[in-house]
């Protein structure tokens, strides 16, 4: 087909879509389009099967409606793009550029005759997939970052690495997809269908779990807090967008301030709060084994009879905190150096304030407490009882293999002191 040739097929399409004189539906099934510029061509409804648009420039192209079976995408940009209700069985998709694209109601199911259907490294970032087919589909290493999916299919889906941050999967099905690696830190999976699933090695930190069944999913290795599924769903919404908070920087989501909250008992071990507004929270007796508070207030907050052993408190401000009984062996006390609102560092260091904090019968077994601010005596008579302080940035470091990010959108852990005897590493407890 020459240039001239597929003008006059657009002209006469738009002419068709437009109910105006002349028009024509257009036909460009099988044809070799790659490398075109495109910009906002209107293609909706148009017959396109087998088309070949790989490394062409489709920026808010309209496609909705139309029949995309077993076209190709590879490399095309198509930011903004409507692919609303299309069919896209068989659509190959790998390293596409779909930014807030919407493609609410298509069908990405395998195309029988064409093979799996595959989305590998498709960047979706933002894009709108709800009630999408996804059932069958190659989804490895795409970028699904804030995207919408509510009521997505994604049954027997397999994707490696995928990234689903702050992804809004309401009401999705999940039943047996395999999502190892993927991350969804922060994502809304509120109803979400997630029996036999495999998310073993998943990040689910800050996820948003209300009425959802994971008696049957595979979580070895994952990150995920269990017992947030059982916090109000609107404790958990503020988790999930700490978490957005965090992991964007502070650009998403909003910081979590949950000040007098009752928490007492709960099971949140691993939970992810560096830098929530914990002040006056009762936690007497909860799970915070593994827990992230850098940088958490937690001034006046009840922690009697708490787990925290292996608790990461960095930085935390405990000023007045009843400590009374709780357990902290091995929990992690350093200095956090902050960074101004550009992210650069700035020298100045946070250290983990525990003045005025109730200590009686606390268990401080290998803690180190000489770079806290405490009161008067408090570290000395720590080491006189002799539990000698060891090093456990190490073993952090290694079973959470995360970045500097947890620590908070403004935050780095300083370095700790180096020590003769560091502590052998042991996986976290999530």
């Amino acid at each position: 087909m020459t240039p001239q040739e597929l003008v006059n097929v657009l002209v006469r399409h738009d002419r068709f879509v437009r109910g105006q004189i002349g028009g024509a539906k257009a036909d460009l099934r099988g044809q070799d389009l790659s490398g075109l510029r495109l910009p906002g061509v209107n293609l909706h409804d148009a017959s396109l099967s087998g088309a070949d648009f790989h490394n062409c420039d489709l920026t808010r192209a309209d496609f909705s409606s139309a029949d995309l079976y077993g076209a190709n995408f590879e490399r095309a940009v198509a930011t903004g793009a409507n692919f609303e209700r299309a069919d896209l069985r068989g659509a190959k998709l790998a390293g596409a550029k779909l930014n807030s694209a919407r493609m609410a109601g298509s069908d990405l199911r395998p195309g029988g005759l064409l093979g799996s259907e595959r989305i590998q490294t498709a960047d979706l970032t933002g894009a709108t997939l709800d009630q999408t087919d996804l059932e069958n589909a190659k989804i490895s290493s795409a970028n699904m970052r804030n995207a919408s999916l509510k009521e997505a299919n994604l049954r027997n889906s397999t994707g490696h690495q995928v990234d689903l941050r702050g992804a809004d999967l309401r009401g999705a099905d999940l039943t047996s997809a395999a999502l190892t690696g993927a991350d969804l830190g922060g994502a809304n999976l509120k109803g979400a269908k997630l029996g036999m699933a495999r998310l073993n090695g998943a990040r689910l930190i800050g996820a948003l779990l209300a009425e959802v069944d994971l008696a049957s999913a595979d979580l070895r290795e994952a990150s995920i807090c269990l017992g947030a599924a059982k916090l109000t769903e609107e404790i958990q919404a503020a988790v999930r967008e700490h978490v957005l908070w965090l992991d964007s920087g502070g650009n998403l989501g909003t910081r979590a301030v949950l000040e007098g909250a009752d928490l007492q008992g709960a099971q949140l071990a691993g939970i992810y709060l560096s830098g929530a507004g914990l002040r006056g929270v009762n936690l007497s007796g909860a799970n915070l084994v593994g827990a992230k508070l850098l940088l958490a207030d937690l001034r006046d907050a009840n922690l009697s009879e708490a787990d925290l052993r292996r608790c990461n408190i960095s930085g935390a401000l405990l000023t007045n905190a009843d400590l009374r009984r709780a357990k902290l062996g091995y929990a992690i006390l350093r200095p956090v150096e902050l960074r101004d609102g550009k992210g650069h560092l700035t020298g100045k260091l946070a250290p983990t304030n525990i003045q005025g904090a109730k200590l009686a019968d606390a268990d401080l077994a290998f803690v180190d407490l000489s770079q806290a601010l405490a009161d008067p005596g408090v570290a000395d008579s720590h080491h006189e009882v002799g539990h000698t302080p060891r090093e456990p940035a190490k073993a952090a470091a290694a079973t959470t293999g995360r970045t500097p990010r947890e620590h908070g959108p403004h935050a780095v852990e300083a370095p700790a002191p180096k020590r003769a005897d560091p502590m052998p590493a042991r996986r976290a407890v999530h």
